[in-house]
Formats: C-alpha cells, structure tokens, sequence
C-alpha cells in the first residue's frame, strides 16, 4: 500500500530557486527580465510565486540560469500539490459532524488508520481513506445516493444508521483486498457449490454449538474480528468453493447479522462474528448462501436490516432453503 501522506518537501515556489541563482550569478530582476526577453512585472510574479512556471518558462530560465527545466517543472507540480492539498484540508475542518455520526468503535478496533501527524488525525482526512472517498460529499453520493443503486440496487439512506451500516461494509471490502482471491465466474461457482453442499451441510452438522470459551456478542473489543475454528474452517470450505466467506464485527446501531454481494467478480457472504447461538450464525449463512446460488450478481442483500426495495420474493426463497438446509443438519427450526 502507497503510503502518500499531506506533507511534501516543497512548500514553497520555485521562483524562491530562480531568485537564489540569480543572487549568486550577481543579477537581478531587471537582469533576468532583459535576457529572458519578460516584462519585469512577470519575472517579479514567477519569483516571487504568484505566477506559475509553465514549460516555456522553464526551458528560458534554463538558458539564463542553467538550472535545469525539468526540475524547475518538477517543483512547480510538486509546490501545485502542496497548496491544493491545504485548500483541501481546509475544506475540510468545518466537517466534524460528518465524522462525529460514525461509531465510536472505529477507533477502539484501530480499522480507521491514524494521521500522520495530530492535525490530520483530528480531522477526517483518515476516515475519507478509509472509505475510498474523496469528501463527505462524495460519501453521501456513493453510500446513500443514485451510485450505489445503479452498482448494488439499494441506497443505505433508509436503514437506521447508515453510517455504521457502510463502515460494516467497507471493512469487508478492505479485508477482501488484502486476501484476493480467484475469480471462477457465477455458472462455475454454483456449480461447484451445488457439488459442495452435502460437504457444507455435514460441517454444519458437527459444528452445531459455539464453544465454551465464546462469549455473547460484544461492541467494544479492540482485538481483531474474533474467528474460532469453526468459522474458519467454514472460511476455507467455501473457499475451495470459489465463495469468500468474512466474520465482521457490526455495531450496537447497526446489528446487521449478514450480507451477500459480489464483490470484485467474488461472491462475498459476510457475516458478524459475535452471534448468541451457533444455529442463528448457520441460518444466516445459509439464508446467504442461497443468495449465491439462485440470484444474481448485481444487488446486495443486509440481513437484519430493513430495506424496502429489496425483493421479498428472494428473500423468502433464501429463507426456504437455510431452513432445508438447517432440517438436513439436524437443527431444530
């Protein structure tokens, strides 16, 4: 991962080079304005930062001053970079209430990672990384807005929390990204999963209860998502399947028990790691599974979380078959 963070080593124009050559050379900027063939308003402007250095301008300092063209140009973008980014971070200090609506618990569980220095950690420069976004604007546009219908169908702007609930869902697109996987394509992962079934239902079988040591669901854990040996072997059986599978904690104001979505030509079941009881985790996962195998790749579906243009015709078929499938394990439903 390219760390860029807002610091760069020319904050200052590279007409203050041009005007320390021309010192040293014994001239000034008359003297420069002449050879160069400038009025010396504009030479005054380049020293002085108020005007740019075009390519032009850089090859005719170049002949006067034999400081080199292209390293004049190179500060000239890099002294354009410093100040945008300030016009940046200054756009974005009156945004503290954009960042005070998302939960708590990103910064306890560290999945919003922290600023270079203290300035941009107060501010929500970290937060808009996290999200891939450019400004809250952008958050809303993408998350709440037309883009996420026109790639998934659904807008989060009707669910309680939309702000944890695309935190939940941004972390799992983040953990995707660090494990990639092969892409099989949708006839040949069904196919696969239709062949794996009996297998995934037998696991579910002997993996009825959560153990001893697992406690009840938990909001404010700074650990990692917490996975047993049961999760992750479900993790790498449905691997082989050609089917992420990903334990996320949710949140208290978000309780979103799983979703399904293709993710980056992947199918993605993602699940909260914190269930109450072993048979709520495999009825959701079942429920999600479902979801691979009979519908399409364009959508996602929340469970536990209420949309209402979501189809309640798929809804009920995911419902039908983690029941089947929950009856075959030996579940009481």
């Amino acid at each position: 991962m390219i760390d860029n963070d807002f610091k760069l080593a020319v904050e200052f124009p590279p007409g203050r080079d041009v005007a320390e050559k021309i010192e040293e050379m014994g001239l000034d900027a008359n003297d420069l304005a002449a050879r160069m063939g400038y009025t010396p308003k504009a030479i005054n402007d380049i020293l002085q930062g108020h005007c740019r250095i075009t390519p032009d301008v850089a090859i005719a300092l170049e002949m006067v001053t034999e400081i080199p063209a292209d390293y004049l140009l190179r500060s000239q973008m890099s002294y354009d970079e410093y100040l945008t980014r300030e016009r940046v971070k200054k756009s974005l200090e009156n945004q503290s209430l954009w960042k005070q609506s998302f939960p708590e618990e990103l910064d306890v569980r560290e999945w919003v990672r922290k600023g270079a220095d203290m300035a941009e950690d107060k501010s929500c420069l970290p937060l808009l990384k996290f999200f891939a976004v450019a400004s809250p604007k952008a958050w809303d546009g993408y998350y709440k807005k037309a883009q996420l219908k026109v790639a998934f169908r659904i807008s989060l702007a009707e669910v309680k929390d939309p702000y944890a609930t695309s935190a939940w869902i941004r972390r799992g697109e983040i953990l995707s990204d660090q494990d990639p996987m092969e892409k099989l394509g949708q006839p040949a992962v069904r196919k696969k999963l239709k062949a794996a079934l009996p297998e995934i239902i037998a696991f579910a079988a002997a993996n009825k209860k959560l153990p001893k040591r697992e406690k009840r669901i938990t909001y404010w854990t700074p650990e990692a998502e917490v996975v047993d040996d049961c999760m992750t072997g479900l993790q790498e059986l449905c691997r082989k399947i050609g089917i992420r599978v990903l334990f996320v904690q949710n949140f208290k104001s978000s309780p979103i028990h799983g979703m399904y979505r293709w993710y980056k030509d992947v199918p993605l079941i993602q699940l909260h790691d914190r269930f109450k009881k072993r048979e709520t985790m495999w009825f959701t996962f079942f429920h999600e599974l479902a979801h691979v195998l009979y519908h399409g790749k364009k959508g996602i579906c929340l469970q536990n979380i209420e949309i209402t243009h979501n189809y309640p015709e798929k809804e009920d078929e995911a419902n039908c078959f983690a029941q089947k499938c929950m009856l075959e394990a030996g579940f009481d439903v």
